[in-house]
């Protein structure tokens, strides 16, 4: 973990967090990490199993369904319990976009994406994520390259 260079800033508590997670996959799934969500589960009972883990947190362990979900097709039975990971960057997108108010908690905005796309509210994740590192930025947006300009009240000037 801390060689050759360091993979995470809080490397000793991530080694024991990663040995933790190692354990685990060995002793439930026999060291099978894949059967963590075989055989199509709802996506709240994968969602939970990541919970499992040491140091996993709800944030976590939505965006590791999400992931599994988006980028390997990892098929569920369902998709309503992926929620968006609502960072610092989705939550100025969510607010600029006015789907929140700019000042809306963390889980206000899990809350909105749930009301926007109750199927899959983790969908809305990676898109405004994307959106809020590239032209949304906190000071000096560049609002006229962002695709979301022409729905967007604070592009348009109207905020």
């Amino acid at each position: 973990m801390a060689k050759p260079e360091p993979l995470h800033r809080f490397v000793d508590i991530m080694s024991g967090l990663f040995h933790s997670a190692i354990q685990r996959i060995g002793h439930h799934y026999g060291g099978d990490a894949s059967r963590i969500w075989a055989g199509g589960p709802p996506s709240a009972e994968v969602v939970y199993r990541f919970l499992e883990f040491d140091g996993v947190g709800p944030k976590i362990a939505s965006m590791a369904v999400n992931i599994l979900a988006r980028r390997f097709k990892i098929p569920f039975a369902d998709f309503y319990s992926i929620d968006i990971s609502a960072d610092v960057h989705v939550r100025r997108v969510f607010g600029r976009l006015g789907l929140c108010t700019p000042d809306a908690t963390a889980e206000q905005v899990i809350y909105k994406a749930r009301a926007l796309h109750p199927k899959f509210p983790g969908m809305l994740d990676l898109p405004s994520w994307d959106i809020g590192r590239k032209w949304c930025r906190p000071r000096e947006p560049q609002c006229g390259a962002c695709y979301m300009n022409d729905l967007c009240p604070t592009g348009a000037g109207e905020k």
